[in-house]
Formats: C-alpha cells, structure tokens, sequence
C-alpha cells in the first residue's frame, strides 16, 4: 500500500469530473430546450441550424411583404372598380345623347356631367395612392424610352406610349415615313358687302352640322355661326391670311396656318377649316346656293387640302428589329398600333412635326421604342435573392383612355362616345382582371411561404431541439453516476488511513 500516490482516489476524482461535466452539459440543456448551446457541442449542427432559422426569419417577412402587396393590389383593384362605374355612367349618357329627341341645350347639359365624369377619371388616376406612393398615374408601370438615330430624345414628339405585358424589355424599332395631318378647307376671298343681302342668305353645311346665314348678319355673327357648327362638326374654323408657315408646337391643331388676330372683320377675309381629327375625308364644307358661297369665298377659289394618317412601318427596318415575322402595323390617324403573335401590342401617338427639322419636312424618321421593367413595383416574395413578382399597374386616365376629347354636343358625338366608353371600359376591365390575377397569385404566394415556414421550423426543430423525455433520462443517469463518484471518491480518500493499522 502507497500513501504518497493515491492512484484510486486519481481515478475516481477524473471519472467524477467527466460525470460533472455531463452533468452540467445536461442541465444546460433542459434549461434550454437546445440540443446544443455552444459552438462546441456541435459545430456543423449549429452552422446548418443557423442558415436555417435565416431562411425561416426571411420567410415570415417574405409572407409578410406578399400580405403588403396584396393589400396594395386590393387598393387598385377598388380604385379601377369606382373608375368603371364612373365609365358605365359615362357610357349610359353617351347613349342618351345618342337619341336625336335631344335638343342642344339638352345634349350641353349632358356634356357637362361627362366633363365631371372625366375630371372624375383623372381624379382617380392622380390620387390613388398607397403608403405615399401613387399607383394609377404611371409611377408603377413598365417605362419606355423613345429616340431617334442620333439618340436624340422624342419624348415631346410621341406620346402616350403603351405596351403589352407581353411586349418584352428590349429595343423596338420603327421607321416613321409619313406623319399625320388634319384635313384643310381653305376659302378665297369673299364678297365684300358690310351685311348679308336677301340674295346671299343661305346655310353653310359642316360635316353634317348646318348654319344658317341670314340677311342683316354682320360678318362676325356670320363667323360665329360658322364657327359653332364647325365645333359641332369636330372641325375648327378661324380667319386666317392664307398663309402656310412650319408646323410649330403653337400650330399643330390648326396644321400650321395663323390665325388673324384681330378676328374676322370682312367677308374677304379667309376661312380656315381644319379637321379636328387626323387623316383624310374629315372635311365637307357645302353652300345652299352659290351666292352664299360666293360671300364667303366657298366657291370655285376655294382649296382643300387633303390630310393624311402617320404611316410607320418596321419591316424596312433590318437592325434591332425584334418583332416576329407574324408582327403586324395599324396606322390610323395620329396613333400606331403594333401587333405581334401572343398578345404583342405596342401602340403610341404621333405628333403632327414628326418629321420637321430645322423648319425643313424631312422624308422620314427611324425611331426606336427601348422598352425596360424600370418603374414597376417589385414585391420580395422569397427569402433569396431575386425570388421577386413584378406588379405592373397601367396607366389609366382620359388620355390613355382615348375619352379626353368625348363631346357629345358634336355631330354624331352620342354614338363617337358610346365607341369611346367602350374602349374605356375595355382597358380598365382587362387592367382590373389583371388585379385580380395578381390578388389571387399574392394569396398562394403567401400560403406557400407559410408552409414552408412551418416545415423548415419543424426541420430547424428536429436538428436542434432537445428531447426533453430522452435528456431527463441521460439526466438523472448522469446523476447517479456523479453521486456514485463522490461515495468512491470518499471511500478512496480513506484508503491512506487504513496505512496507519498496519503502523500500530
């Protein structure tokens, strides 16, 4: 026996150490609930658990961030929905004005609750806003950019550019060889009598819409009657000298002649008749006889000058051209509409000094429409990068509706508009439908995020939650194996003194 060493006591004190150590590790973790608290207990276990609960906390905020898109669609979808009542609205009295019992005082009173109807229009279009941000003005749709050869910008020159969902972000090219022009009358000189005579009384036709010329009419009631049947006719009717200058951003609606000003003061002055719409046969101008003609320099004198809608084509285009062999152009007055297989549909309009150039008409113009997804609103609806939806909300007001310039107090203006509201009512069912598509995509987007959240947190549960029931076992194993320690421990540490019997 050896009192300087007490190998027994050695041992037991190491095994008891170990039992503490297991011990103290099982506390901790039935404290904690975790099967491991510590870098150390398990390093790889810990590493997958942490990349792990990264993608649950991105989850839970991409089902959040869905659940906030989804409320921002909600709120077009109601907006585009009040805007199509206010479209219905507009339509039922289209088809009221379109009845010929109507009186002009009783077609005036209806215009201006259209003209309510359309600043209704714009009102929703400005002010439908979403924390802070618009939504139907145009801030969330898919911008294009528009240039020509030399990259000079044509954002005054054509406007109102709108594209397909299927129109993909690239470089659409057009080559623009005619631009649109208003039709003209354009009278000789008159007569030149203060007053209109028993013999020069008569009625003047505009496209359908008649003014009466009495005897004892001065030559500005004479022009005012003129001008009102005009305006009825969609034509405009002014004084002019007669002569043609450049087409100029002050002049496009009048296709470059000047008005006089100091209005029309004689029967020699000339009449201008200018089509309000772009493109030929908008103008008819007839006398009742040719006396009243021959006042009014509608005779023989007379010149008409026929207008023209833009023609714009693409397949003499060979660079950049990116439009299948199907695609297709629709030239019609100032607009183009571009068509291509799968709902392609590019469409845009052309103002009238397209192809004015240092106060020259150039012969054509090569243009190209960039197409990009800049300005629509991308929702995070993944945890990882790019697992995003592209929310594209249109554009809708009076102009993109084409119901800008709906009057019913114009000739046939009852039956135009019904066309019009038509349109309209088209745009925004298909721009609401496409809400809808989006509401009902965000709702499985968002079920979707939450059942993976819920497998990931049972997967993360699995790796790193301890089994409470096998723990309490490993528990109390460790701790009678710590107790038992101790007692050997103690029996150990008296082994010296049983040296001393052998001393007596």
């Amino acid at each position: 026996m050896k009192i300087n060493q007490n190998l027994s006591a050695v041992i037991v004190n190491d095994q008891l150490l170990r039992n503490e150590n297991s011990l103290s590790a099982s506390v901790e973790r039935l404290s904690s609930g975790l099967k491991f608290n510590n870098a150390k207990d398990n390093p790889s276990g810990m590493a997958i658990s942490f990349k792990m609960q990264a993608q649950i906390n991105g989850l839970n905020r991409a089902s959040l961030n869905a659940t906030d898109g989804s409320s921002m669609v909600e709120t077009v979808d109601d907006a585009i929905g009040q805007m199509t009542e206010v479209l219905q609205r507009m339509r039922e009295l289209c088809v009221q004005a379109a009845n010929d019992t109507n009186t002009p005082e009783d077609l005036k009173a209806v215009q201006k609750e259209i003209v309510q109807l359309k600043e209704e229009v714009d009102r929703i279009s400005a002010d439908t806003e979403y924390n802070g941000q618009k939504l139907l003005d145009g801030t969330l749709d898919r911008r294009t950019y528009v240039t020509d050869q030399n990259q000079n910008s044509m954002f005054e020159k054509i406007n109102n550019v709108i594209i397909s969902d299927e129109v993909e972000a690239d470089f659409y090219n057009m080559n623009i060889t005619q631009a649109p022009s208003h039709e003209v009358v354009l009278s000789g000189a008159g007569a030149g009598g203060a007053t209109v005579t028993a013999a020069e009384a008569g009625t003047v036709t505009i496209n359908g819409v008649t003014a009466e010329i009495k005897e004892g009419m001065t030559p500005g009631e004479v022009y005012e009657a003129i001008r009102e049947a005009g305006e009825k006719g969609r034509v405009k009717v002014f004084p002019t000298n007669g002569a043609t200058s450049t087409l100029q951003p002050d002049n496009l609606d009048r296709q470059g002649f000047d008005e006089l000003q100091n209005g029309y003061t004689s029967f020699t002055d000339q009449l201008a008749f200018v089509s309000e719409d772009f493109g030929p046969n908008k103008v008819s101008v007839t006398c009742s006889n040719p006396n009243v003609g021959n006042l009014l320099g509608l005779n023989a004198n007379a010149v008409q000058i026929t207008g023209a809608d833009v023609k714009v084509e693409i397949d003499s285009i060979t660079a950049n051209q990116n439009y299948s062999g199907q695609a297709v152009v629709k030239n019609e007055g100032d607009r183009v509409i571009i068509t291509d297989k799968s709902g392609f549909q590019i469409s845009c309009d052309i103002r009238a000094d397209i192809l004015v150039e240092n106060g020259a008409i150039i012969g054509g113009k090569e243009i190209t429409l960039e197409t990009t997804d800049l300005g629509t609103l991308q929702l995070q609806i993944g945890a990882n990068k790019d697992q995003e939806l592209a929310v594209r909300v249109p554009v809708l007001n009076t102009q993109t509706l084409y119901i800008d310039d709906l009057d019913v107090t114009e000739i046939n203006g009852g039956g135009r508009g019904i066309r019009q509201a038509d349109y309209a009512i088209s745009v925004v069912s298909a721009a609401r439908s496409k809400m809808g598509a989006y509401e009902n995509r965000l709702d499985y987007a968002i079920s979707s995020l939450d059942a993976s959240e819920e497998n990931m947190t049972n997967a993360i549960s699995r790796l790193g939650d301890v089994d409470m029931a096998q723990e309490m076992t490993e528990y109390t194993n460790k701790n009678v194996l710590t107790q038992a320690s101790i007692s050997v421990l103690a029996q150990a540490n008296d082994l010296p003194q049983q040296v001393l019997s052998l001393l007596q």
